[in-house]
C-alpha cells in the first residue's frame, strides 16, 4: 500500500518570496525560517506539524489577489527641510509614521541592529524612527512582527506596517482579514539582496578595515549631489564613503546577482498593489534637477483608507498621471532580469574565498554588458551620467 503524502503544501522554492506568513501562521510553531546556500529565508516543517493546512491557506503565493481600482499618484517631499535631508527621498515615510506614533499607534519597519541585520522592528515613540528612515536594499527578517502587529491591533492600538509588497501581502494572509485600524505601507520593489551576501559584505568591511562597522547608511545624500552613497562609519573613528554604483552592493544589485529568485518573477510589479499606499522614488517626469537633489517620493493611493490618511498628512504634493509614474518606476512595471552569472556567483561562493569572488564578480571593469539593469532603475536612485572614456 502506497503510504499518502500529507506534508503541507508550500510555495516552490523559487516562487516563495520569503513573507514568513506560514511560519508565523503555523498553530503549532511547526515551521521556521532557514536559511539556503545563498542566504535567503525559506521556510522548514518540523516534526511538530499536524498537517492542519494553514500554512497553505495563507501563503500568498498560493492564493489569488483581488484586484484593486486604479491608484492616484502624487510627488510628496517633506516640509522639515532636515527630515528630508535624512531620509532616501522626499521623507513621505516619516510623515506617515509621525502621524501613527502621534496618536499613540506603532510603526512596523526595516531596521539594523548592532550586527547590522536588517530586521523588521516595532517602534513605538518618534525617538526611535530614524532606525526605520533610509532604504535598506537587503530582505529584512521578519521575525515575529506578524504576530506583534496582531498583538497591538487586538489592544486597540493603530499600526502602521511598513515593507516590501511581499510582506504586506503576508502580513494581510496571515491576519486574514483589513483591520481599520492598520494602515499598509508597501514600496515599490525591484528585488532583496541576500542577508547572507549581506552578512559577508559586512564581515569584508570589517576584515579591510580592521575595525568593527557600527552603522550604515545604504542610500545618503551630499548637499548639492543627486548620487545617493554608501557610507558606512567604524567602531575606531574610520569611515567609508563612496557613490552607491562604486560599493561591492551597489555593483552585486545592478548585475543581478544576488537577489532573491523570486524576485525575477514578481507578481506586484504592477499598480495593483498590496498597501494602502505605495512608496517609490522619483527617477524622470517633471522634476527639476534642485528637487532630485533634495529628494523626492512618488507616492501611490491605493485604498479609500489610504487616501484619508493621505489628506491628514502635512506633505508638500504634486498631482502625477499614473502613466508618467508607471514610466517613471521600472518596479511598477516588470520584474527584474535573472543575470547570466548568478549562478555562477552562487557556485564560486562554495568553492572559494568571498573576497576572491568579489574580486572576479564585483570588480569595477567589468563590462556593463552583465548588468541585469542599470542601478537607478533597481534601487529608483537618480545619480549623474557618466562619459565612458
Amino acid at each position: 500500500m502506497t503510504e499518502l503524502n500529507t506534508a503541507p503544501q508550500l510555495a516552490p522554492h523559487e516562487r516563495c518570496t520569503g513573507c514568513a506568513a506560514c511560519c508565523n501562521g503555523c498553530p503549532k510553531g511547526a515551521i521556521r525560517m532557514i536559511p539556503d546556500r545563498e542566504g535567503f529565508l525559506y521556510p522548514q516543517v518540523t516534526d511538530g506539524c499536524v498537517q492542519c493546512g494553514h500554512c497553505t491557506h495563507i501563503c500568498p503565493v498560493l492564493k489569488q489577489r483581488e484586484p484593486r481600482t486604479e491608484p492616484a499618484a502624487f510627488a510628496v517631499w517633506n516640509g522639515d527641510e532636515d527630515v528630508r535631508r535624512r531620509s532616501t527621498a522626499g521623507g513621505a515615510f516619516s510623515a506617515l509614521a509621525e502621524y501613527v506614533l502621534e496618536g499613540g499607534g506603532v510603526v512596523f519597519g526595516a531596521a539594523l541592529d548592532d550586527g547590522l541585520k536588517v530586521s523588521h522592528i516595532a517602534v513605538k515613540n518618534l525617538h526611535d524612527l530614524p532606525r526605520l528612515r533610509g532604504a535598506k536594499p537587503v530582505q529584512s527578517d521578519v521575525g515575529e512582527s506578524y504576530q506583534q502587529a496582531r498583538l497591538y491591533l487586538d489592544q486597540g492600538r493603530q499600526v502602521l506596517f511598513s515593507g516590501t509588497p511581499c510582506q504586506v501581502d503576508g502580513l494581510y494572509r496571515y491576519l486574514g482579514e483589513h483591520p481599520e485600524r492598520l494602515i499598509t505601507c508597501d514600496v515599490a520593489c525591484s528585488g532583496v539582496c541576500s542577508p547572507g551576501i549581506w552578512e559577508k559584505l559586512v564581515r569584508s568591511m570589517a576584515y579591510v578595515k580592521q575595525q568593527r562597522p557600527l552603522t550604515v547608511d545604504f542610500c545618503g545624500k551630499l548637499s548639492g549631489d543627486s548620487v545617493r552613497r554608501f557610507h558606512v562609519s567604524f567602531e575606531n573613528g574610520g569611515q567609508y564613503d563612496a557613490p552607491l554604483l562604486r560599493s561591492e552592493l551597489g555593483r552585486g544589485i545592478t548585475r543581478g546577482l544576488f537577489l532573491r529568485p523570486a524576485c525575477h518573477t514578481c507578481g506586484y510589479t504592477s499598480t495593483d498593489r498590496t498597501g494602502d499606499l505605495t512608496l517609490c522614488n522619483i527617477t524622470g517626469g517633471n522634476i527639476s534637477p534642485q528637487e532630485k537633489q533634495l529628494g523626492m517620493s512618488l507616492l501611490l493611493v491605493n485604498t479609500a483608507k489610504g487616501a484619508q490618511i493621505f489628506d491628514s498628512l502635512p506633505l508638500h504634493r504634486r498631482r502625477f498621471d499614473l502613466a508618467e509614474a508607471v514610466a517613471a518606476d521600472q518596479a511598477l512595471r516588470s520584474p527584474a532580469p535573472v543575470s547570466v552569472d548568478r549562478t555562477k556567483f552562487f557556485d564560486a561562493l562554495e568553492q572559494e574565498p568571498f573576497r576572491q569572488v568579489c574580486a572576479r564578480f564585483l570588480s569595477l571593469m567589468q563590462p556593463r554588458a552583465r548588468a541585469a539593469r542599470p542601478l537607478k532603475e533597481l534601487l529608483h536612485i537618480p545619480f549623474k551620467k557618466r562619459k565612458d572614456k
